[in-house]
């Protein structure tokens, strides 16, 4: 390679493909290298991006920021690959129990909350449902073709010139002056975005990451809704009766969740439905649920973007936007995901 490039980008997951795109909007010169490795946990994302998550249906983490910059991103990427990819939907949410509803009662009217919920669903159930209880319908919130998001992205860097299948290991890296090079390859800056893999490199490995296993599944069924159901697991209405439902939670790295899934599903929908795909990915988290983002302790040049767990569709533009104006700009990177926070703690031992 001998044009000398202001970037590789390792990965072309959702991080990968995001900050690639950060460095597209701002004309930088940069490649893509990417292993085209099965099984990720991008493969098997939904793609939800929802401002209140958890067990106790809580604000997510600087969701003002977030959600501000993320629907105006993926609009921008639509309108290069000419492709829809960012669906808006509310989330109806079915209550599991009255002591959940009495909880939605109180969000209803704490102003923390007023700008998240549309309406409450008392009497008007949904047929095919198991929602006795009613609900509650929270806005600011849809989905990302992810499969699409990362395919056609992956496409148009073709179409560049930008991208190239290559798969890295600890042979093809040099360190000089304190810096990083790849063998064969010039480049002033290299970021890091291979997900879970990032544990098996010499480069990162000091990083705390968490495998966190997802299964997810594509079913047909009759299910009329338009909205995102939530209530244990999601379910995101497709086109011609197809719905992506999914998805599980697991500490191991095995494929165990599909039957979780399964079960949860039945507690949900009281319709037939037939499996039409199953998807599964280890996911790339962390300890303390923050993402890596910044720059390594020893190498100058080099840098990582990863750890982005379940949420990466809603972190990923904040956190790529964050990087980048750090090496550009020399902004600070917000301390809760810049990877300093575990420099010291991890880099010696």
């Amino acid at each position: 390679m001998k044009e000398k490039l202001d970037y590789i980008v390792i990965g072309q997951g959702i991080a990968g493909t995001t900050i690639a795109w950060w460095l597209n909007f701002n004309k930088k010169q940069f490649y893509i290298l990417n292993d085209e490795k099965k099984n990720t946990s991008s493969a098997a994302a939904l793609g939800i991006y929802n401002p209140i998550t958890g067990r106790n249906s809580v604000k997510t983490w600087n969701s003002e920021i977030l959600f501000k910059e993320l629907e105006k991103f993926y609009s921008k990427v639509e309108k290069k690959i000419k492709k829809k990819i960012l669906y808006k939907k509310n989330i109806y949410r079915p209550y599991k129990n009255i002591k959940e509803a009495n909880l939605w009662n109180e969000k209803i009217s704490n102003s923390k909350y007023e700008n998240y919920i549309k309406s409450e669903v008392n009497n008007k159930k949904i047929n095919g449902l198991y929602d006795e209880l009613g609900g509650i319908i929270t806005s600011k919130s849809g989905y990302i073709d992810v499969n699409k998001y990362i395919l056609e992205s992956k496409k148009y860097f073709i179409s560049l010139g930008r991208y190239k299948k290559y798969k890295l290991n600890n042979k093809k890296i040099l360190i000089k002056n304190n810096k990083i090079k790849i063998k064969n390859w010039k480049t002033n800056n290299i970021i890091m975005c291979i997900g879970i893999d990032e544990t098996k490199n010499k480069l990162f490995s000091y990083l705390p990451f968490k495998h966190v296993t997802g299964s997810s599944m594509i079913i047909k069924t009759k299910l009329k809704i338009k909205n995102i159901i939530n209530k244990g697991i999601s379910i995101i209405p497709l086109k011609n009766d197809l719905k992506n439902v999914g998805s599980t939670y697991g500490n191991e790295t095995n494929n165990n969740g599909l039957q979780e899934l399964i079960d949860k599903l039945s507690k949900l929908l009281k319709i037939k439905y037939t499996i039409i795909k199953e998807k599964f990915g280890v996911r790339p988290a962390t300890i303390d649920r923050r993402p890596f983002v910044g720059k390594h302790p020893i190498f100058d040049n080099l840098y990582i973007l990863n750890g982005l767990g379940s949420k990466g569709i809603s972190l990923a533009p904040f956190c790529s936007k964050e990087l980048f104006n750090s090496i550009e700009e020399k902004n600070k990177i917000n301390f809760e995901i810049n990877v300093k926070r575990y420099n010291s703690k991890n880099i010696n031992k």
